[in-house]
């Protein structure tokens, strides 16, 4: 899947886009299921990636039984090492990656090597595929 990760819709554009409410895309990152990035005035802008990460998030919720917490920790156990190629010492000295209850992107804590933004990383942007978090996850097909 490849989905434009260039934030260009205003909240409310958002939430019509998807069919939910400004509310409900202000829980889903106030969670830490997706981020937002936000311009100099405080709006949040998101793009499509985020969009069809909605879209997989309220699948999980509504036809899977799935609540935010479980969520979270199916986010939290992409495999991160492997995505950025970190080696072992590399693994034992992240705090990002000790967390088992978090995504790296929803902790405060900051991964060994952090980039700029973590909309950009490879572990958010691979997660958006709900058909595809158990091949991510397990390396399997």
């Amino acid at each position: 899947m490849n989905l434009s990760t260039k934030p260009v819709y205003a909240i409310g554009v958002a939430a019509a886009k998807l069919n939910v409410s400004v509310h409900l895309l202000r829980v889903y990152e106030n969670e830490g299921l997706i981020l937002s990035e936000r311009t100099p005035t405080g709006r949040r802008l998101y793009s499509d990636l985020e969009l069809e990460k909605v879209r997989c998030i309220r699948n999980m919720i509504r036809y899977h039984g799935i609540n935010f917490e479980g969520v979270r920790r199916l986010l939290a156990l992409i495999p991160c090492w492997r995505l950025r190629n970190c080696d072992l010492s590399e693994r034992r000295e992240c705090q990002a990656f000790k967390r088992v209850d978090r995504p790296c992107w929803a902790t405060e804590e900051k991964c060994y090597n952090p980039m700029d933004n973590c909309r950009n990383c490879e572990v958010y942007t691979s997660s958006v595929d709900c058909n595809q978090l158990k091949h991510l996850i397990f390396g399997t097909t």
